[in-house]
């Protein structure tokens, strides 16, 4: 019976340390939050549990059980649980907006630091968590009821139920709309951006959910061992659940969970390596000896695994998409901006400076709706700079930028893609771990749909919202000519492949104006013309485009007008004609007149 209370314990630890990979693997394997500082959810969660759960000090179970505490609300076990994801949820929240303009290693070691002070925090406040010394006596389901024994297998049970509606309910959201914005956030956030995804809130959002689940797998805790304190949650702890989460398969909330199986496998295997001969001797004279061979023994694992196995034990599965819908209109018409009888877009002095360099020095031109222009230069004469201050990629030093007559000057990226500006970048920018049609999806879901409330609850007409876009993603793989590659991930495609699919996602959006940063660098000629004979099509019907591109046959060939941009202003504008016969222009890009 020892054996089986033995092996119960172990599953239910287990269970627990699944919890809160999964709770990592949403921040991380998703939203790609780097968070080394998880540990600190776990930690609030206990103290939260148990604080509200404890008897209140004076009390009748409080003088019999001679207990030592300073807080103790009385709750059931039940409001115990509430009260440890919304102290995790808070922190996340707090962490997240302290935090929020950090990014990747800035944000590790911030979180980080935060773990501590938390730590740090709940040490020495002895007046609420008693410091070093804890909190005993931590009520526990049917503790006294049934017999020590009995109550391993209840507790494991009351574990694997929540553990696994916890499970159920995160991997519903990671097929959801909002989890694929999450990978989309992961994959390269300043191309999410520029569709008009509100990125900020979507992280934020991810991390209060993993901070939810991180307080109540600390709850599990508290309420298992009956006894809570500092020392129990300590920094490594952090890392353990990072190894389990990667170990398992980053990205995948099956694999976190098995990774969090095989990791206390591994931990608690390691506990008999002293009684392996000669060893025994060592731990003996060597108190620090064994627990030391144990973390070589789970480092080395961890290297094993990143070296064997680098997606993890259980890699994240490529998501196929449903069966084809009916189809809608690939052409749809395009988001209409507010009614101007001028130009669609208006520039007017833009500056930017990097250092001493003027990347675009006081540069401005007009486009009119319904036109084709291109945006032409020699190398370094701030072309692409240009685009990345009118999609608020880069903020200008000066100068303005009007849209449809509204000044956008300064906006962020996706307010700019709201007032109905979209772009592509010179080298495309798409979400290679998703796939083609999962790129597509990602440009054109409506952001109602992208929600924690829709993905937690969908409504017909989200639903109706959902198939619509699906249509649309497969009217585009058709015009196209893609659709074999529905399911091939984005990563895996050609250099013209993947301009195709940046268009593609355009198109899902049908904003008015369009900015192609060099869409045919790179392609062969056949499939750039191609590429040029669907963005004729769409300016047809509406759209008009700013394109930046060296192939001159096609700028001449398509564009309406030019504006030639030389050392960050605008040399020249007008027909291709007039810009062809220019000597201000051949000067520029031969270096002297031709004749």
């Amino acid at each position: 019976m020892d054996l089986l209370a033995f092996a119960t314990g172990l599953i239910s630890l287990a269970l627990i340390y699944g919890l809160l990979a999964i709770g990592l693997n949403l921040q991380f394997g998703f939203a790609g939050v780097i968070n080394f500082g998880y540990v600190a959810f776990f930690a609030v969660g206990a103290f939260a549990s148990a604080i509200v759960t404890l008897p209140p000090p004076g009390s009748e179970a409080y003088l019999e059980a001679s207990a030592r505490y300073d807080i103790g609300l009385g709750l059931p076990i039940a409001a115990g649980f509430i009260a440890a994801a919304l102290a995790g949820a808070l922190l996340a929240l707090f962490i997240g907006a302290v935090s929020a303009r950090l990014a990747t290693h800035y944000l590790a070691v911030a979180t980080f630091a935060m773990a501590e002070v938390v730590r740090s925090v709940l040490g020495n406040e002895t007046w609420l968590t008693r410091g070093e010394f804890g909190i005993s006596n931590v009520p526990q389901p049917l503790g006294g009821v049934i017999s020590p024994e009995s109550y391993a297998l209840f507790y494991l049970a009351l574990t694997a139920v929540v553990v696994g509606l916890i499970f159920a309910l995160l991997r519903r959201l990671g097929e959801k709309p909002f989890g694929r914005l999450l990978r989309a956030i992961k994959d390269d956030e300043v191309s999410a951006r520029t569709l008009g995804k509100r990125t900020a809130s979507a992280k934020l959002r991810a991390l209060a959910i993993g901070g939810a689940v991180g307080g109540v797998a600390g709850a599990l805790w508290t309420h298992s061992l009956g006894v809570v304190h500092v020392g129990q949650f300590v920094p490594i702890v952090t890392f353990q659940i990072w190894l389990a989460m990667l170990m398992g398969g980053s990205g995948n909330h099956w694999g976190a969970l098995l990774g969090a199986f095989v990791l206390i496998a591994i931990r608690e295997g390691t506990r008999f390596v002293g009684g392996i001969p000669g060893l025994d001797e060592i731990a003996a004279a060597n108190p620090s000896f064994l627990p030391s061979l144990r973390f070589v023994l789970i480092g080395l694992l961890l290297i094993a695994v990143v070296r064997f196995f680098p997606g993890g034990l259980l890699p994240e599965r490529r998501r196929k998409a449903p069966a084809a819908p009916g189809t809608a209109p690939a052409h749809a018409p395009p988001v209409p901006v507010a009614a101007t009888d001028g130009p669609i877009l208006e520039v007017a002095g833009l500056r930017k400076r990097f250092g001493g360099l003027a990347a675009v020095d006081g540069a401005g031109f007009v486009l009119r709706p319904g036109t084709i222009t291109g945006l032409i230069g020699p190398n370094g004469a701030g072309k692409s700079t240009m685009i990345d201050l009118l999609s608020g990629v880069q903020r200008p030093d000066g100068g303005t930028v009007r849209l449809a007559g509204e000044d956008i000057t300064g906006l962020t990226p996706e307010e700019i893609a709201d007032k109905g500006l979209g772009r592509t970048f010179q080298t495309p920018r798409l979400y290679p771990s998703m796939t083609v049609w999962e790129n597509l999806m990602v440009a054109g879901m409506p952001r109602g749909n992208e929600t924690l409330r829709a993905g937690l609850w969908s409504s017909a007409a989200r639903r109706r919202a959902e198939q619509a876009a699906a249509a649309r993603a497969e009217a585009v793989l058709a015009e196209l000519e893609i659709a074999h590659m529905r399911d091939e991930l984005a990563g895996s495609l050609s250099g013209g492949q993947r301009k195709l699919l940046s268009l593609g996602r355009q198109m899902m959006r049908r904003p008015p104006l369009i900015l192609l940063d060099e869409p045919a660098a790179g392609v062969n000629r056949r499939l750039a013309g191609d590429l040029f004979d669907r963005i004729a099509e769409l300016n047809r019907q509406g759209t008009t485009f700013l394109i930046v591109e060296h192939e001159m046959q096609l700028i001449m060939r398509y564009c309406d007008r030019i504006v030639v941009m030389h050392q960050g202003r605008v040399l020249a504008e007008g027909t291709p004609e007039e810009i062809r016969a220019n000597a201000e222009v051949i000067e520029a890009y031969l270096g002297g007149a031709v004749a």
